[in-house]
């Protein structure tokens, strides 16, 4: 079933001249369509089988650590099988094939056309770029305490046109997975035609969820290839507090319209001082998987954005604890759970400045991460090669990641050095008024922060995550080749 939105042409993408790739990814991801949809069928022996076959298509150490984590995902006494049947169970059929397929093939696995594009797009920029946000407009129907894109210029909107070349100049480098952000990105109204004008691309949006009415809800079903993302802060007290009074009744409603539609759907909570025991609470996961989210991203407020507040902040040994409470949920509950943070383990630390994601505003101005808010260039005037290429960028990707202990993954709170630096050497500029004083009035606390956290996780790092990450991403395995090296040359 096609979505009732108008239809306009595109431009063509690099396809034809990797047409057996393409072929090869097309044919992967029906053939992982079909499989969700046998899935779907509740036998729990069918996830031994999805392991199997993404055994033989995946990609690289990444790709084979995260078929060892769903292996043991599935395996009796652990929440996998419970997800699935759960998940999958109540998925439209345009949404199995359209997003879920086209996500697993795009982020997970990596298909040969992707990889091929990839690393095209490695030798032409030095950076793998695996998804794109974009903030297409900066306006919103909430006003809600401390938020990070709150100081933005709300009247500033991308043009249709403008977002498709971006999404278009991405896919050439193997990006076919993108974040649509904000402002509230339903107030963009060419929003469901891109999303139309891109079937071969997955798109996750994040809302405050008030415009998913049923008809919209069954619009995104009817297009298969977005899954919102909807902002809650805990329960109705802690949610009405940051966001205004009755959003909690509205985010609700939003996730009921979303469930009874078939669609894929997760919550967004950003951990503050306040609320971070609330939003990894069981009662509140619980609900979560009740009202049908498929998955919880969990963002720690960042002092950066409509008036930084320090208060909210989570200490170091505050980010400990909710680290091990995401970690908890991940173990124990039939709902998948990220860290933005938290997880630099599975990252090999920061994605920031190209090295495997940028942000693009509703200006047009192009930032390393969403939540630093210094530009160099705007996707107006340069195309993005050209801004992958940059100085800014490249300073910022080429030292990560910035310390072996993965735990402390960020250049804005772990390694505050990293972004001063590119800031000031580059001549970046802040993307709105009072962005600037992440870098200047709030480095001191930056940095006694930065050394909490180093002397609070290093023992955690060492004790429970490095021999992991090393061989997730394959350290482990570039030792032992040089220590074979070694032993050759010196019996040869």
């Amino acid at each position: 079933m096609e979505a009732s939105v108008e239809k306009t042409p595109v431009a063509g993408t690099q396809e034809s001249g990797h047409s057996s790739n393409a072929i090869k990814r097309k044919i992967l991801e029906y053939t992982l369509a079909e499989g969700f949809n046998l899935l779907a069928k509740h036998s729990d022996r069918n996830y031994t089988r999805l392991c199997w076959l993404l055994e033989k298509v995946v990609d690289g150490p990444e790709g084979e650590g995260a078929i060892e984590w769903l292996k043991t995902y599935v395996s009796p006494g652990h929440p996998g099988a419970e997800y699935f049947n759960r998940v999958l169970g109540n998925l439209h059929p345009n949404v199995r094939r359209k997003y879920l397929a086209r996500f697993v093939t795009s982020i997970l696995i990596r298909d040969p056309y992707t990889s091929q594009l990839q690393e095209e797009a490695k030798q032409r920029t030095g950076a793998n770029p695996k998804l794109l946000v974009i903030s297409p407009s900066m306006r919103c129907n909430l006003r809600c305490v401390g938020c990070y894109a709150g100081m933005y210029n709300q009247k500033e909107e991308l043009p249709e046109a403008l977002v498709q070349r971006v999404i278009d100049e991405a896919k050439s480098l193997g990006v076919r997975f993108f974040v649509i952000s904000g402002g509230e990105p339903f107030v963009y109204k060419p929003l469901l035609r891109l999303l139309a004008n891109n079937p071969d691309c997955a798109f996750q949006i994040y809302t405050n969820g008030t415009m998913i009415d049923k008809a919209m809800a069954r619009k995104l079903v009817q297009l298969g290839n977005a899954c919102p993302c909807i902002s809650i802060e805990g329960w109705k007290e802690d949610t009405d507090w940051r966001r205004g009074a009755g959003m909690w009744d509205k985010v609700s409603a939003a996730m009921d319209n979303l469930r009874e539609a078939g669609a894929i759907f997760g919550f967004s909570a950003t951990a503050t001082s306040k609320n971070y025991k609330i939003i990894t609470g069981d009662d509140f996961i619980d609900e979560m998987i009740k009202r049908g989210c498929a998955y919880g991203w969990y963002f720690m407020y960042i002092p950066t954005g409509l008036n930084p507040d320090m208060s909210l902040f989570l200490t170091p040994e505050q980010r400990s604890d909710f680290r091990e409470r995401v970690r908890q949920v991940r173990n124990r509950k039939p709902l998948l759970a990220g860290d933005f943070w938290n997880d630099g383990c599975l990252t090999d630390g920061c994605l920031a400045g190209g090295r495997h994601y940028l942000h693009v505003t509703a200006s047009g101005d192009v930032e390393p991460c969403v939540f630093a808010h210094f530009a160099v260039d705007n996707i107006k005037e340069k195309s993005l090669v050209e801004i992958l290429n940059s100085d800014f960028f490249k300073s910022i990707r080429n030292r990560a990641p910035y310390h072996e202990n993965l735990l402390t993954p960020c250049a804005i709170i772990d390694h505050p050095d990293v972004l001063r630096d590119a800031v000031f050497k580059h001549g970046a500029h802040p993307t709105h008024e009072g962005a600037d004083s992440i870098v200047t009035t709030l480095a001191p606390q930056l940095d006694e922060y930065s050394r909490h956290q180093m002397e609070v996780s290093t023992p955690v790092f060492e004790n429970e995550y490095k021999p992991w990450a090393d061989h997730f991403h394959g350290r482990d395995r570039v030792e032992e080749e040089d220590k074979q090296d070694k032993v050759e040359a010196a019996a040869g």
